[in-house]
């Protein structure tokens, strides 16, 4: 792929709507290596005890739009891509790179059940494949969960309240090794805008993640693992109503601090933030 279209897949991975684009620091890599990219989000990873920089690319399709009173179903095509020792910063010394270190597909399907008036549920099912240039690392991937969210309007404010279960595992295809992880999530967030009529508006977020069942790190032998208990506050910036840049959604940007045992670390958030 030449260097020009690089930088336009670069630039629409950026601005491509997702749970959450976040650069994980050293003390997150534990926690997760690059068969997880699709569950967990964009970010750093190992594999084989190298550094990978991953950028996720949410692609869905709505086969039947959700309503207060009908199911809504999404088939969901997250691909992400790989490369080794690779952030955006470095393209001005260093250029693009020629070509893909590491590529993963995870297609899935989400249903959108709704309970009551604001409040739907979500379970959902992914399955696929993660390919690394260490063949040792390609490894089928999959994962199942349960969302709830639910939805209101309080003193100026639309509230939701999140929460999130999910499995996923890996079976890496040269060997016998296998890892997965089940992590709970609880989110609050309480959007409104800057001043009445305003276009653009804030959006305040806490965060509860606990991993019953931590991964154990890089495919090149298990590490020391990291918090199982996380905590996250942030904000994060927007508009009103969805813009669009060539017909792609504009996401969210802003700024979470993410902290448990051994763990402090500022995330910069695009679009959702779990």
């Amino acid at each position: 792929m030449t260097p020009c279209r690089w930088l336009v897949l670069l630039a629409l991975i950026a601005a491509l709507p997702a749970r959450a684009q976040v650069v994980l620091t050293r003390s997150e890599q534990v926690l997760v290596n690059f068969g997880f990219a699709t569950q967990l989000g964009s970010g750093v990873y190992t594999v084989s005890g190298r550094t990978l920089q991953i950028y996720r690319l949410p692609f869905a399709y709505a086969l039947e739009a959700a309503q207060e009173s009908g199911i809504g179903v999404k088939l969901t095509l997250p691909v992400t891509l790989g490369f080794y020792d690779f952030k955006l910063r470095d393209v001005a010394d260093t250029g693009l790179p020629r070509h893909v270190d590491a590529l993963s597909f995870v297609p899935g399907v989400t249903f959108s059940i709704p309970v009551r008036p604001g409040w739907r549920l979500e379970p959902f099912v992914e399955a696929g494949i993660s390919k690394a240039g260490d063949a040792q690392a390609d490894a089928y991937v999959y994962a199942g969960g349960l969302r709830s969210l639910y939805s209101f309007d309080a003193h100026g404010s639309a509230w939701l309240f999140y929460d999130n279960m999910t499995y996923a595992g890996l079976d890496y295809r040269a060997s016998a090794y296998t890892d997965h992880f089940t992590r709970l999530q609880t989110a609050l967030t309480a959007r409104r805008p800057f001043t009445r009529g305003s276009n653009g508006d804030y959006l305040i977020y806490v965060l509860h993640e606990y991993y019953i069942d931590q991964p154990t790190g890089a495919v090149a032998g298990p590490e020391p693992r990291g918090s199982s208990v996380q905590y996250e506050f942030g904000i994060t910036f927007g508009t009103t109503t969805t813009r669009r840049l060539w017909r792609i959604p504009v996401p969210r940007v802003g700024i979470g601090y993410r902290f448990g045992s051994q763990l402090q670390v500022y995330r910069l958030v695009f679009g959702a933030p779990f």
